[in-house]
């Protein structure tokens, strides 16, 4: 009777090992994420990207002379901010000189669009700055004559109050260029806004598969029922040599042992470098 409850724990204990000697304690996943620049989107339904003031009022066509500046602007901007409790953006002097660019190369070539008749996008002008953004946008104007009306326009806007509203951006520069239409002075205005990207931004993020984090968290178990296992099949050998199992039976038992305590080898090198994988790890997906 005896000998039989042995022969049956010896089935059980060979049932466990064939799991263990399954597990692959290699199988970890990781991806390395490399930050990219952020695309600059253009909204293509008309009058959303750039506005353009056809009905001139009275009062600014008495004038050629544009009212206000860049720094008015920027104010008008930084007020508008204000009242909706969003931080001020700062000018900066590579997004002032890229929309001053950008104003002339329309002025040069005869075109008031966002993307440039040889395909040039938004950014382009910035890049040419050395501005290295995380995120962009760009508004356009033609026919104000003075900052408030510009301004006014650009919020009554949809997509340029969105710009101007933006958490996105942290920076911004402005132009204001004249150029002839009609015999007469009128003026290209263009804001670059921008949030440049950070040392944190730069930085190589390491991606880790959540099911790889969950097979380590799921293997500190295992190492635990393989202890118990173990234990058992010293308990297991004990008795069995005070029921003077034959030694065929009792060699098994000690082989099947071997196995375990080689099992829990693994399976600590396992753990080891599960503890590694995990620190690695800057999130997981």
């Amino acid at each position: 009777m005896i000998l039989k409850k042995t022969i049956k724990n010896i089935f059980y204990i060979i049932i466990a090992m064939s799991f263990f000697l399954l597990v692959d304690f290699r199988d970890f996943s990781l991806k390395t994420v490399v930050p990219e620049k952020v695309e600059v989107k253009i909204d293509e339904e008309a009058g959303v990207g750039m506005i353009r003031n056809i009905k001139i009022e009275e009062q600014e066509l008495e004038s050629e002379d544009f009212v206000g500046g860049n720094q008015e602007i920027i104010n008008l901007v930084n007020s508008a901010r204000t009242e909706v409790g969003l931080p001020e953006v700062q000018e900066n002097l590579k997004l002032k000189l890229s929309a001053m660019e950008k104003a002339q190369h329309m002025k040069d070539n005869d075109y008031f669009e966002h993307i440039s008749p040889e395909g040039f996008q938004p950014s382009y002008f910035a890049q040419k700055q050395d501005y290295s953004y995380k995120n962009f946008g760009e508004n356009l104007a033609s026919g104000y004559f003075s900052a408030e009306s510009v301004h006014e326009g650009w919020m009554n806007s949809p997509g340029h109050r969105d710009n101007i509203l933006s958490e996105k951006f942290a920076e911004i520069g402005v132009a204001i260029l004249d150029f002839e239409e009609n015999g007469r002075k009128r003026y290209l205005i263009v804001q670059h806004f921008g949030r440049q990207l950070t040392a944190e931004d730069l930085v190589t993020k390491i991606v880790c598969d959540k099911e790889s984090k969950e097979n380590c968290e799921d293997a500190e178990d295992d190492e635990e029922d393989l202890e118990d296992l173990i234990e058992k099949q010293e308990d297991i050998i004990k008795q069995a040599k005070k029921d003077g199992v034959g030694k065929k039976d009792l060699k098994r038992l000690e082989e099947n042992l071997d196995d375990l305590e080689e099992a829990e080898e693994e399976m600590e090198d396992y753990l080891e470098e599960c503890e590694e994988f995990i620190e690695k790890c800057d999130s997981f997906k």
